[in-house]
């Protein structure tokens, strides 16, 4: 991959596509069920191989589970996280955003491939960016307006989902999630070819459902895809390394052994595999870090419109012929909070994934895409208030944010 002669910060961590992001996850499953799968190549064969073939799959996602809370916290854990069969450390992909890494975890494909690129995206048949968690404008929420407009949430992203190539391949896939989330523009995006499709209330609610369906499928071919958010949640409100971000993990994991793996029955662990695995880490973002675009008037001329993409990994649009100065602009006076490169070299570059892109990603992510160093962020001054509430985020590419846990298990061993 390119992305070398970006000249990035050694704070930065290049996600590697050919096999070791979360975008190579699925490709990971598919192997390790044995259906056929086109998108990104598996993981790196140490991280899955020693588990050998299976006919079930269960995935758990920690939304924001970073490496940094895993090691933090590994000895307060309860003894199955240090127990695994696979272990090791993986990175999410470029943007470090949930929707953009979650599109990755139901396609197999990297942003740049699907067409997710970030949580705000401009879409010039509206006219508008488009918040992509809601469908909503950015700039006031009417949840699914996109939508009413026209937009189709099971076409928007590019390749097949996951589970329409697992279920090609005779295996059914049986997804976990909030109740609140279910219905959503962004589960039916996620969703297409499922078999099922579970909204959960709490977490011990999720897993006890998971163990049910386990053993009345037992011996049946199946991949559950399990999805949790109060670690990232919690993250945004108190900081990563919080007391109360610690007692949560314990919670969802403790649970988790109790009610899932220790009241698997013989017959529903056989074949069985288990793989946990985080969308992304979180890292820092102090008051004294945020940048306001209004305070540099020079640069807010230079732009036609309000940066797209997410405050850690922010998408300009630029007035006509001004690319050079904006980079410039960025260059001689914020360089010690962020880097600024021209779109079409990072994508030819493979920062967001390797060719073929999707036909939207060029649009979608400006003529200067900006990524932020160490705990910084790009803001409008309409974001000044919610930010205050903002301790931690993700989007960039720094450790914190990049790196997560990838823990495999064969339940049957």
């Amino acid at each position: 991959m390119g992305s070398m002669n970006l000249n990035l910060p050694e704070e930065f961590l290049v996600p590697d596509y050919s096999g070791g992001t979360i975008g190579n996850v699925p490709a990971t499953i598919a192997a390790l069920l044995g259906v056929p799968f086109k998108g990104l190549r598996p993981l790196a064969s140490p991280l899955w191989e020693p588990l050998g073939q299976a006919k079930r799959v269960v995935l758990l996602i920690i939304d924001a589970f970073g490496w940094n809370l895993f090691q933090k916290e590994q000895e307060n854990l309860p003894d199955f996280t240090r127990e695994a069969h696979v272990a090791g450390r993986i990175t999410s992909i470029f943007p470090s955003t949930t929707v953009a890494a979650l599109s990755s975890l139901w396609t197999g494909l990297a942003p740049a491939q699907h067409g997710m690129v970030g949580l705000n995206l401009f879409m010039p048949h509206y006219a508008v960016t488009m918040q992509t968690l809601a469908f909503t404008p950015s700039f006031e929420k009417h949840p699914n307006a996109l939508i009413q407009a026209g937009l189709e949430p099971e076409k928007f992203l590019e390749g097949p989902g996951f589970a329409e190539q697992l279920i090609s391949g005779g295996v059914p896939t049986y997804a976990f999630k909030g109740r609140e989330i279910v219905d959503s523009a962004l589960s039916k995006m996620h969703g297409r070819g499922v078999a099922g499709d579970t909204g959960i209330v709490t977490v011990a609610d999720m897993f006890v459902q998971m163990k049910m369906l386990l053993e009345s499928k037992a011996g049946e071919s199946m991949f559950v895809s399990a999805y949790w958010p109060t670690i990232d949640t919690l993250s945004h409100v108190y900081g990563w390394d919080h007391a109360v971000v610690a007692a949560e993990l314990w919670a969802i994991l403790a649970q988790f052994q109790r009610e899932f793996l220790g009241g698997l029955s013989p017959a529903a662990r056989r074949e069985t595999i288990f793989l946990l695995v985080a969308d992304h880490g979180q890292i820092h973002t102090p008051v004294t870090q945020q940048i306001y675009l209004e305070d540099h008037p020079a640069l807010q001329q230079m732009l036609f419109m309000a940066p797209a993409g997410e405050p850690r990994t922010p998408y300009l649009y630029v007035k006509n012929g001004r690319q050079t100065n904006v980079i410039q602009y960025i260059q001689d006076n914020l360089s010690e909070a962020m880097v600024a490169v021209p779109s079409q070299t990072a994508l030819a570059a493979g920062l967001l994934g390797p060719s073929p892109h999707a036909s939207v990603t060029e649009e979608r992510v400006g003529d200067v895409l900006v990524t932020m160093r160490s705990g910084y962020v790009l803001l409008t001054e309409r974001q000044r208030e919610s930010a205050k509430k903002m301790v931690g985020r993700h989007g960039g590419m720094t450790a914190a944010e990049m790196q997560v846990p990838w823990l495999g298990y064969r339940l049957d061993a």
